[in-house]
Protein backbone atom coordinates (compact mmCIF):
# COMPACT_ATOMS: atom_id res chain seq x y z
CA UNK A 1 0.00 0.00 0.00
CA UNK A 2 0.72 3.51 -0.66
CA UNK A 3 1.76 5.24 2.68
CA UNK A 4 0.59 8.70 1.28
CA UNK A 5 -2.34 7.60 0.10
CA UNK A 6 -3.30 6.21 3.49
CA UNK A 7 -1.87 9.28 5.22
CA UNK A 8 -4.49 10.97 3.03
CA UNK A 9 -7.15 9.38 3.56
CA UNK A 10 -6.73 9.81 7.29
CA UNK A 11 -7.19 13.35 6.53
CA UNK A 12 -10.01 12.81 4.21
CA UNK A 13 -11.99 10.95 7.16
CA UNK A 14 -11.11 13.89 9.76
CA UNK A 15 -12.44 16.58 7.22
CA UNK A 16 -15.45 14.77 6.64
CA UNK A 17 -16.16 14.11 10.00
CA UNK A 18 -15.71 18.01 10.53
CA UNK A 19 -12.88 17.74 12.94
CA UNK A 20 -9.70 18.76 11.55
CA UNK A 21 -10.01 22.12 10.59
CA UNK A 22 -10.89 23.25 14.12
CA UNK A 23 -8.43 21.11 16.18
CA UNK A 24 -5.31 22.49 13.46
CA UNK A 25 -6.96 25.90 14.47
CA UNK A 26 -6.55 25.21 17.88
CA UNK A 27 -2.83 23.55 17.47
CA UNK A 28 -1.80 26.18 15.53
CA UNK A 29 -1.89 24.10 12.47
CA UNK A 30 -4.55 25.49 10.29
CA UNK A 31 -1.99 27.16 7.67
CA UNK A 32 -0.32 23.37 7.16
CA UNK A 33 -3.94 21.72 6.38
CA UNK A 34 -4.42 24.61 4.04
CA UNK A 35 -1.49 24.14 2.28
CA UNK A 36 -2.29 20.43 2.05
CA UNK A 37 -5.77 20.86 0.95
CA UNK A 38 -4.65 23.60 -1.75
CA UNK A 39 -1.81 21.26 -2.68
CA UNK A 40 -4.76 17.62 -3.42
CA UNK A 41 -7.07 20.34 -5.26
CA UNK A 42 -4.26 20.94 -7.31
CA UNK A 43 -4.47 24.69 -7.02
CA UNK A 44 -0.29 24.57 -5.60
CA UNK A 45 1.34 21.34 -7.45
CA UNK A 46 3.86 20.08 -4.79
CA UNK A 47 6.18 16.90 -5.23
CA UNK A 48 5.14 14.15 -3.03
CA UNK A 49 8.04 14.48 -0.74
CA UNK A 50 6.76 18.12 -0.19
CA UNK A 51 2.78 16.74 0.87
CA UNK A 52 4.82 14.15 3.03
CA UNK A 53 6.87 16.74 4.97
CA UNK A 54 3.79 18.32 5.50
CA UNK A 55 2.05 15.79 7.16
CA UNK A 56 4.75 15.39 9.16
CA UNK A 57 4.66 18.74 10.25
CA UNK A 58 1.23 18.64 10.70
CA UNK A 59 1.34 15.24 12.89
CA UNK A 60 4.42 17.29 14.75
CA UNK A 61 1.89 20.19 16.05
CA UNK A 62 -1.24 18.08 16.58
CA UNK A 63 0.52 15.83 18.90
CA UNK A 64 2.59 18.36 20.50
CA UNK A 65 -0.86 20.49 21.28
CA UNK A 66 -2.44 17.51 22.78
CA UNK A 67 -4.13 16.01 19.59
CA UNK A 68 -2.41 13.14 18.97
CA UNK A 69 -0.78 11.51 15.63
CA UNK A 70 -3.23 12.56 12.42
CA UNK A 71 -2.04 10.73 9.71
CA UNK A 72 -0.17 8.21 10.21
CA UNK A 73 -1.60 5.08 11.69
CA UNK A 74 -0.52 4.10 15.74
CA UNK A 75 1.30 0.87 14.60
CA UNK A 76 1.17 -1.15 11.05
CA UNK A 77 0.79 -4.90 10.53
CA UNK A 78 3.56 -6.77 8.54
CA UNK A 79 2.92 -8.20 5.63
CA UNK A 80 2.07 -11.86 5.25
CA UNK A 81 4.19 -13.88 3.41
CA UNK A 82 2.92 -14.62 -0.04
CA UNK A 83 0.29 -11.74 0.06
CA UNK A 84 2.16 -9.53 -2.11
CA UNK A 85 1.45 -11.36 -5.31
CA UNK A 86 -1.06 -8.73 -7.13
CA UNK A 87 -4.28 -6.64 -6.48
CA UNK A 88 -6.80 -7.18 -7.85
CA UNK A 89 -8.68 -4.37 -10.03
CA UNK A 90 -11.86 -3.31 -9.74
CA UNK A 91 -14.28 -0.54 -10.79
CA UNK A 92 -14.81 2.08 -8.05
CA UNK A 93 -15.87 5.76 -6.95
CA UNK A 94 -11.69 7.62 -6.50
CA UNK A 95 -10.40 10.11 -5.19
CA UNK A 96 -10.55 13.40 -6.83
CA UNK A 97 -7.16 14.76 -5.86
CA UNK A 98 -3.98 16.08 -7.44
CA UNK A 99 -2.66 13.06 -4.90
CA UNK A 100 -5.50 11.24 -4.16
CA UNK A 101 -6.22 8.98 -0.84
CA UNK A 102 -6.98 5.30 -1.14
CA UNK A 103 -10.57 5.78 -0.10
CA UNK A 104 -12.86 3.96 -2.57
CA UNK A 105 -16.80 3.60 -2.45
CA UNK A 106 -18.94 1.43 -4.05
CA UNK A 107 -21.26 2.46 -7.02
CA UNK A 108 -23.28 -0.40 -5.74
CA UNK A 109 -23.88 1.56 -2.80
CA UNK A 110 -23.10 5.14 -3.88
CA UNK A 111 -25.01 5.24 -7.50
CA UNK A 112 -24.11 8.85 -7.53
CA UNK A 113 -20.21 10.35 -6.93
CA UNK A 114 -19.37 10.90 -3.49
CA UNK A 115 -17.83 14.08 -2.68
CA UNK A 116 -13.75 14.36 -1.75
CA UNK A 117 -13.56 16.43 2.09
CA UNK A 118 -10.49 17.85 0.95
CA UNK A 119 -11.29 19.13 -2.51
CA UNK A 120 -15.26 19.44 -2.21
CA UNK A 121 -14.96 17.37 -6.00
CA UNK A 122 -16.96 14.58 -6.98
CA UNK A 123 -15.14 11.32 -7.03
CA UNK A 124 -14.22 9.89 -9.80
CA UNK A 125 -15.62 6.66 -11.33
CA UNK A 126 -12.81 4.01 -12.83
CA UNK A 127 -10.73 1.38 -11.72
CA UNK A 128 -8.82 0.84 -8.84
CA UNK A 129 -6.61 -1.79 -7.51
CA UNK A 130 -7.61 -3.13 -3.98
Amino acid sequence: MDELAERLSRVCTLMGAGELEEAAREAGAAELVGAVLAALRGDEPVARSVLERRLDTLDDRMAAAGFGIVTKAAKGLPTLPGNSAGRPVVHRWTCPAAHPCERLSSAELYPEAPVCAMTGRPFVYGRARL
